[in-house]
C-alpha cells in the first residue's frame, strides 16, 4: 500500500509518503506564499527518493484546515486533481487531528494560532478521533480550560499524517476533499465592512 498525504494550511509545507510500511516525509520552509510553485517539485522529490511513481499511489490525503486560507486551496485542489487522474480515492485530515495524534488525555485541546489573540482549536476526549467541539477561542479562554492545550509550533509530523490515514483507510473513511474554514477571509471581512459602512 502506498500513501501521499500533504500539508500546505501551515508557513512549512509538509509532505508525508507512506511506501511499503516506510515513511518518507518532506518539509518545505520558503513561506505559505511559494507554497504554489514549490508543492508539485517536492511531491516529485519525495516520490523519486522513494523510487515511485505517481501511477502507484494507493491513497491521497491533504490536510484541509484549518489554516492559511490559500494553502488550503492550494493542498486540496493539488491532491483532488492527483487523485482524479489516477483514479484512486482521497483522505481528509484536519490540522487539529494531526496535532492530536499522539495524545489519549480524558479531555485536551489542540489549537493553532489564527491571529489576533486567537486560536483555533478543537477538544478531544480520549484521542484524536474522538472530536468534540471545534472553532474559534482566545488564549484567554484556552488557558481558563486547564486541560492540555496542545499548539501548533513547526511543520506536520510524517508519521502523524499517515498513522491518521492508516487509520482513516481501516474505516472506509473516504471523500473528495473540500476546505474546512473556520472563519472568514480577511478579504471577506474588509469586503462586509466596507458594505456596511455604506449602508449606515
Amino acid at each position: 500500500m502506498n500513501i501521499l498525504a500533504v500539508d500546505t494550511t501551515w508557513e512549512i509545507m509538509s509532505l508525508a509518503l507512506y511506501v511499503d510500511g516506510k515513511v518518507y516525509g518532506k518539509s518545505v520552509a520558503e513561506g505559505a506564499k511559494k507554497h504554489n510553485s514549490l508543492l508539485l517539485p517536492a511531491i516529485e522529490e519525495l516520490l523519486t527518493k522513494a523510487k515511485v511513481d505517481i501511477s502507484q499511489i494507493d491513497y491521497f490525503a491533504a490536510v484541509v484546515g484549518p489554516g492559511s486560507f490559500t494553502g488550503i486551496r492550494i493542498g486540496v485542489s493539488c491532491v483532488n486533481a492527483l487523485a482524479f487522474a489516477c483514479g484512486k480515492k482521497c483522505i481528509a485530515i484536519n490540522a487539529l487531528e494531526e496535532l492530536a495524534y499522539p495524545y489519549c488525555e480524558d479531555r485536551f485541546f489542540a489549537a493553532i494560532d489564527c491571529r489576533h489573540n486567537s486560536y483555533y482549536f478543537a477538544e478531544f476526549c480520549g484521542g484524536y478521533s474522538n472530536m468534540k467541539n471545534i472553532g474559534e477561542l482566545t488564549s484567554e479562554e484556552l488557558e481558563s480550560t486547564n486541560c492540555l492545550v496542545v499548539k501548533k509550533t513547526g511543520e506536520s509530523n510524517p508519521n502523524n499524517l499517515i498513522a491518521i490515514c492508516l487509520d482513516k483507510i481501516n474505516r472506509a473513511e473516504f471523500s473528495q476533499l473540500a476546505p474546512l474554514y473556520l472563519k472568514k477571509s480577511q478579504a471577506e471581512r474588509e469586503y462586509e465592512s466596507k458594505n456596511m459602512d455604506k449602508t449606515v
